[in-house]
């Protein structure tokens, strides 16, 4: 019984340590890994008006001349289709918007980091593409939404506030 009981020690150490590898270690030194995005979608309200999802892009955001949207909000989408805002403070919400003569973002620290509003400039139509930036480089580019303003679209009244 002697030699069974060593030869079980010896099994249990060797699986232990076996299942404890450099690569396994959840909490290391590198941080530069973090949730990738696969897609994008744009919520108003809880509802959802946009989706880049694998190469297609449904929706579009809709605002009215010299009005700007409700608060909108920016989820992304993981591999598995599950839904994420990224939790790393060094990764920001960018934008580009094709023509911003027609529409252009405006992103207020108080709305909350993936927060945003679009407002509404002349008659027309341009697109944005929503990216995650991380320090000088975009870890995320959507593929370009497009934004219908129109002169009797939504959106409350635009406030424009002298800078």
């Amino acid at each position: 019984m002697n030699r069974f009981t060593c030869t079980m020690l010896c099994l249990s150490a060797a699986f232990l340590l076996s299942a404890c590898g450099d690569d396994d270690n959840p909490v290391d030194g590198d941080h530069d890994e973090h949730a990738e995005a696969f897609g994008v979608v744009v919520l108003d309200s809880g509802a959802e008006i946009a989706r880049d999802k694998a190469g297609t892009v449904t929706g579009e955001i809709e605002v009215g001349v010299g009005r700007e949207t409700a608060l909108l909000s920016v989820r992304f989408l993981a591999e598995d289709g599950d839904l994420f805002t990224p939790d790393d403070d060094d990764e920001t919400l960018g934008w580009e918007i094709a023509d911003t003569s027609i529409a252009d973002v405006e992103h207020h620290e108080e709305d909350g980091a993936w927060r945003f509003h679009v407002a509404g400039h002349v008659a027309g139509v341009t697109t944005i593409r929503i990216q995650i930036n991380h320090g000088d480089h975009a870890d995320f580019v959507s593929r370009p939404i497009e934004i219908h303003v129109t002169g009797d679209g939504p959106g409350s009244e635009h406030d424009h506030e002298e800078e």
